[in-house]
């Protein structure tokens, strides 16, 4: 069992924070139920993780917040019957391919209950319009120009409600591959003897160049004069792949600035916040990038033994 780092206990408190918790609670009682807990770190970890996935699952009120918490409950059970194929022993991998499954499992369980996709999408735009209310109704109670910049600021994403719930799905797969990849990697550092391949360093973050194809794609459908269903559909595509390759751009620069000294890379990061629109679209680029020039790969020695003829 390895050390249980700070850095991911920081992670996990992130994610629970300001994204469905199930998402990496479930699978990760899941995980350490398959391998058979017998320390009492394991099973503290799995009363924890289970105790979580009850807070999650006791309010089931609204199309939306059972959609999200089926969602949930499914990618567990794809992720710990994926868990001993030799093909997906990988987080990425096994994140993937068992968030697709339960997103089709989902699917499945909303057409045999005679819930419609649009109606899982209202009820979102709904549910975003309640909060955005109440958070304006909060900032205009608060004193100054803050209440009243805050108050319009969500005024505006309340009016924008229906345009941001088309947006669900892909929220939906990269809450399931983000609570993927921290569950599996919380996993092999709480169980004894775990399945598949440990994660590894977030520098060699990497995937498939073929995704490329998903940002064309979804490119063309954004920009094509097709119905609006396929619309969003572009939109869902642009936004999982954007994410994906910006996180790819942000491993190739963790890999770049690996010999950087401590100061320098802490006033890096605080330039980068005052500059964040900037430096989430160059990172973007740096990963989109990466799948032509691939920046990390060491240059080979020549056969030539280095001297040129």
């Amino acid at each position: 069992m390895r050390r249980v780092s700070t850095g991911w206990v920081l992670l996990l408190i992130a994610y629970l924070i300001f994204a469905p918790g199930l998402f990496v609670l479930a699978p990760l009682a899941g995980l350490l139920l398959v391998s058979r807990p017998a320390s009492l770190g394991e099973w503290g970890w799995l009363a924890g993780a289970l105790i979580g996935c009850a807070v999650w699952l006791a309010d089931l009120s609204g199309v939306a917040a059972q959609f999200v918490r089926a969602s949930g409950v499914l990618l567990a059970g794809a992720v710990v019957c994926l868990a001993g194929v030799r093909r997906l022993r990988t987080a990425l991998a096994l994140a993937a391919v068992g968030t697709a499954a339960s997103a089709l499992m989902a699917l499945f369980w909303c057409a045999a209950l005679g819930i419609g996709w649009r109606a899982v999408e209202l009820a979102v735009a709904h549910d975003l319009w309640a909060f955005f209310g109440d958070q304006a109704r909060a900032a205009a109670a608060m004193p100054g120009p803050m209440g009243a910049q805050g108050r319009q600021l969500f005024d505006q994403l309340a009016d924008e409600a229906r345009d941001l719930a088309m947006l669900f799905p892909a929220g939906l797969v990269l809450s399931g591959l983000g609570g993927v990849a921290l569950a599996w990697s919380g996993y092999h550092r709480i169980a004894r003897e775990p399945l598949g391949v440990p994660p590894g360093r977030f520098a060699t973050f990497t995937f498939s160049d073929h995704v490329i194809w998903v940002v064309v794609i979804g490119l063309a459908l954004c920009l094509a004069p097709v119905p609006e269903a396929l619309g969003a559909v572009g939109a869902n595509l642009l936004l999982t792949a954007g994410v994906l390759y910006l996180i790819r751009g942000a491993a190739v620069l963790r890999a770049g600035a690996g010999s950087l000294p401590r100061p320098v890379a802490v006033a890096l990061l605080l330039a980068a916040i005052f500059l964040l629109a900037f430096v989430l679209g160059g990172l973007l680029l740096l990963g989109l990038a990466d799948t032509w020039l691939h920046f990390r790969r060491r240059p080979t020695t020549p056969s030539t033994g280095g001297i040129h003829r």
